[in-house]
């Protein structure tokens, strides 16, 4: 139900969709509930009520009680390991296994698990069987163990010291793994099995992290071909990637970002742009989830409503405020929902930066045969379908999200905003996908605005139609700079957000023979020139760590000397370089270039923004200059703005400027220290999240009040 979509996706009942027709996200997440209400395996979880469960004994509940409870009994029950396999041929009662190890304490937990050697080798060895069912019910009894121990804090040490110590512990794990990927890349038909795969992934995971063993857990599970599996899962099937895309993300993610790189160069698992675009499509389900969440969030304290549940308005018309968002100060959006925010987030950074190139090709247009008719799917794999514009179509959802995060942005949301910002470079580095999205398309992009007027939800996103993509981006990249100019300067974001820029400017001036830029340049000046005018003040110097202020002032002054150097073949019209300069000239009149200069000084060292500040001063110097000589000479009564830029472009003609070819050069991004904690820290918040508000099995009505009553855990 969390990840129910908008009314408007609503699909009818479960039928198959014409074969021209792709099945809406809702359609494809009632097929899923179908397919798991008739998987009897599923149905065998349902039917445990907690006492009894269907089918025979329960010599594995009986076990665990008399473990709990430190009972000398339970020498009496010691079996082989064959006994406790031959015991998976019955179900479990999970109901009343899950219980009796949540009400025990940590210490009896504990050493119950030190007792447990003989019934986890009997598990792993029931993964490796062909018989889904003891499969099933082997993954039942790990997830069981491992979540109690995530929610009574045992140590994983203890899990490994029950089947050999640390070394053995360690060969049972990578077993265990490698029967895991089997069961998520084979065909197997029991969809409540590969569900079931995909959660004890996820939880031991999640019990391993933050202790001694996060790391090298999350290494077993890479080396063990983890992300490859989950690759083949996401990209056969488009019901696996839209109903189990917040587990299959998070453990892609975790797993990346927690284990090192290897030593050996290795095959990239998501090399084929094919399995890229499976992945986005996973990632653009929780991307619309964690719009849809933020929206919501906006005024969760005037209305509780959760907006995929229902038709109503769920944001007040006169909604005005997000400065909330995410606040680390008990803001509206929290717990499992800030999970899908996390999650999106994390994911498009670790396929952007991680995965480079294959994440570039994937937003390249499907190859077409010769004849002009689609290639025809590959056997065994469902296409990710593209959006309207061609591309996948998390694109466009990611375009809302950023739109989001870039509203007023402050505590974690400034955070989450950047992995996103960090994930578009490399997009905009590359020559062959600008192309792309500097074609106006037909559709539209939504994105947040105050002033736009309320959808048929309530929701105010405002719908940029038939406009480019680029121009969409750089106009929601534009409002955060001229909106957030503030003492506490997000220095972090506004550098990525002017790394952006300069790498599309580039662009146009490396790649284009004069097109027209698909943005308004006109806006990008003003701003980047109001940017310049704050960060000239001796405040803003004092509030924030002064090489950080330096090397953002001389990304803006060199976006500005850019503009005035290469200006003349990048813009259009008879206006466009003269309105530069004469912008310029306003801005030198008012000595913003000098006080700059003077605060850069301060130290008495030579640095490159004082060597651009001069080149803007000296243009701005000799511009003023022409006209205060034409005033004086002409002495015109009200000279208009028309008459001015005249003056202006006659000045220009006169202008001495190098050739710089440095301004169009930069280097490919690279994640550095500060992005990669960046991104790690996140993805530690995000398994912290995960890991208290994962469901691996059904909830019973009272464990759900048990967990809404349970103070979270920091």
């Amino acid at each position: 139900d969390d990840m129910q979509a908008p009314p408007s996706d609503q699909a009818v009942g479960t039928e198959e969709a014409p074969a021209n027709e792709v099945k809406g996200h809702n359609q494809l997440l009632n097929e899923f509930h179908v397919s798991l209400m008739q998987d009897p395996l599923f149905v065998e979880v349902l039917q445990a009520t907690g006492g009894q469960a269907a089918g025979g004994e329960n010599k594995i509940l009986d076990f665990m009680k008399l473990a709990l409870a430190g009972s000398e009994q339970l020498t009496t029950m010691k079996q082989s390991e064959e006994d406790w396999e031959a015991a998976l041929e019955n179900p479990v009662d999970v109901p009343a296994l899950e219980g009796c190890v949540m009400a025990a304490s940590t210490e009896a937990l504990d050493a119950a698990i030190g007792s447990m050697g003989l019934l986890l080798g009997a598990c792993a060895s029931a993964l490796r069987t062909s018989q889904p069912a003891k499969v099933c019910r082997a993954l039942q009894v790990l997830c069981i163990v491992l979540r109690g121990m995530q929610w009574k804090s045992v140590s994983f040490l203890s899990f490994l010291k029950a089947v050999g110590g640390e070394s053995r512990g360690e060969q049972y794990t990578r077993m265990v793994v490698g029967d895991i990927t089997r069961v998520l890349t084979n065909e197997v038909k029991s969809a409540f099995c590969i569900t079931l795969a995909l959660k004890f992934l996820n939880v031991l995971v999640t019990a391993a992290h933050g202790g001694p063993f996060g790391t090298k857990v999350g290494q077993w599970l890479k080396e063990g071909g983890v992300i490859a599996a989950l690759k083949t899962a996401v990209g056969k099937s488009r019901r696996f990637r839209h109903c189990l895309s917040l587990d299959a993300v998070v453990l892609t993610v975790v797993v990346g970002l927690s284990a090192p790189a290897s030593p050996a160069p290795t095959k990239d698992p998501l090399e084929d742009p094919e399995d890229m675009k499976a992945m986005l499509e996973a990632t653009d389900v929780l991307c619309n989830v964690a719009v849809q969440r933020l929206l919501e969030a906006t005024h969760r304290k005037t209305l509780a409503v959760e907006g995929f549940l229902t038709n109503k308005k769920i944001v007040p018309h006169d909604a005005k405020d997000l400065k909330t968002l995410l606040s680390a100060d008990g803001g509206p959006i929290h717990g499992s929902q800030l999970c899908y925010v996390a999650a999106c987030c994390l994911a498009l950074y670790y396929l952007g930066v991680y995965h480079t190139r294959p994440y570039l090709l994937a937003f390249q247009a499907r190859k077409k045969q010769k004849d002009g008719a689609p290639e025809p799917e590959p056997a065994g794999r469902e296409l990710a379908p593209d959006g309207f514009d061609g591309m996948p179509t998390v694109f466009a959802s990611s375009v809302t999200l950023l739109s989001l995060l870039l509203d007023a942005p402050q505590a974690d949301t400034v955070h989450y905003a950047k992995l996103v910002l960090l994930s578009i470079l490399p997009l905009v580095e590359d020559q062959e996908f600008l192309p792309t999205i500097c074609v106006p398309k037909l559709g539209g992009y939504s994105i947040f605005s105050r002033k736009a007027e309320p959808d048929q939800f309530g929701l105010f996103l405002k719908v940029e139609e038939n406009r480019a993509p680029l121009a969409v981006l750089m106009q929601i990249l534009l409002n955060f700079m001229s909106s957030n100019l503030k003492l506490a300067l997000e220095v972090d974001l506004y550098s990525v957000v002017l790394r952006i820029v300069h790498r599309i400017l580039c662009y146009y001036k490396n790649c284009t023979a004069g097109e027209e830029m698909a943005f308004d340049w006109k806006d990008l000046v003003m701003v980047t020139l109001r940017l310049v005018a704050y960060l000239s003040r001796e405040a803003v110097w004092k509030a924030a760590e002064p090489a950080a202020i330096n090397d953002l002032a001389l990304q803006a002054a060199a976006i500005l000397n850019l503009f005035l150097v290469h200006g003349n073949s990048i813009l259009q019209g008879p206006e466009g370089y003269p309105l530069v300069c004469y912008e310029l000239g306003r801005v030198g009149a008012n000595k913003v270039f000098k006080k700059l200069l003077d605060l850069s000084s301060a130290e008495g060292n030579a640095s490159p923004l004082q060597e651009e500040l001069r080149q803007l001063m000296s243009a701005a110097d000799h511009i003023n200059a022409v006209v205060e000589s034409w005033l004086n000479e002409t002495k015109p009564l009200s000279p208009t703005r028309e008459d001015v830029l005249a003056v202006v472009a006659s000045a220009q003609l006169s202008l001495s400027l190098p050739n710089r070819q440095d301004l169009l050069n930069f280097e490919n991004f690279v994640e550095d220290n500060a992005s990669s904690t960046l991104a790690r820290g996140r993805g530690d918040v995000l398994v912290a999240l995960f890991c208290k508000f994962i469901h691996v099995f059904p909830p019973r009505p009272e464990q759900q009040q048990q967990q809404q009553a349970a103070p979270a855990k920091s």
